[in-house]
C-alpha cells in the first residue's frame, strides 16, 4: 500500500509541475510582442539598380497578426514607413523578406526579396532590395508584396489603432 501512495504522490506532484510549466509557457506568449504580417498592392512598378519603386499603392498597408489574437487592419503608408527604424527591434536593424508575386503579360512571377530603406513618393513607395530568388523584370505590372511578419516596437500601439478585429 505504500507504494500505491508514493506513486500517487509523484503523479499528483508530475501533474502540478506541468500545470506549471504550461501556464508559465502560456503568460510568456501573452506577453511576447505580437508581429504582424503586412502586404502592399499596387497597379505597376519597375525595378532598376537595386531600387523597387511600387506605384499606385493607395493610402494603406493592410496587417495582419498571427494566433491566438488574429488582429487585422490596415496601417497608412506613412505610418509604416516612419515606423521602419523607429526602434531596437525593427525592420531597419532586422530587414525583413518579402514576396514579391507580379502579372506581366498573363504570366504570374515570383521573387523573393529583403527590403530596407523604404521611401515615400506621392502615389509610390521605393524600396533597396536584395533579390534572394526568383526574378524580378525591370518593368513590373500589378503586383502585391508580401512582407515577412515584423515587430515594430515604437509603432505597436498605432497598429492597434488601425487594427479592425472587433473581437480583441
Amino acid at each position: 500500500m505504500a507504494g500505491k501512495g508514493a506513486f500517487a504522490a509523484i503523479v499528483a506532484a508530475g501533474c502540478v509541475v506541468t500545470g506549471a510549466v504550461f501556464f508559465t509557457v502560456e503568460a510568456a506568449k501573452a506577453d511576447a510582442p505580437e508581429e504582424f504580417d503586412f502586404v502592399q498592392t499596387a497597379t505597376s512598378g519597375s525595378f532598376k539598380d537595386g531600387v523597387l519603386t511600387l506605384n499606385g499603392i493607395g493610402k494603406t498597408t493592410i496587417f495582419f497578426g498571427e494566433r491566438p489574437n488574429r488582429d487585422v487592419g490596415e496601417i497608412p503608408y506613412d505610418e509604416f514607413v516612419k515606423s521602419w527604424d523607429a526602434a531596437k527591434e525593427s525592420f531597419a536593424a532586422d530587414p525583413p523578406n518579402a514576396s514579391l508575386v507580379t502579372q506581366n503579360g498573363g504570366q504570374a512571377n515570383v521573387a523573393i526579396l529583403e527590403l530596407s530603406e523604404p521611401a515615400l513618393a506621392e502615389n509610390a513607395i521605393r524600396y533597396h532590395v536584395k533579390l534572394l530568388g526568383g526574378d524580378l523584370p525591370e518593368s513590373i505590372g500589378p503586383t502585391s508584396l508580401f512582407i515577412d511578419p515584423g515587430f515594430i516596437a515604437a509603432a505597436r500601439f498605432k497598429f492597434h489603432q488601425y487594427k479592425q478585429n472587433p473581437q480583441n
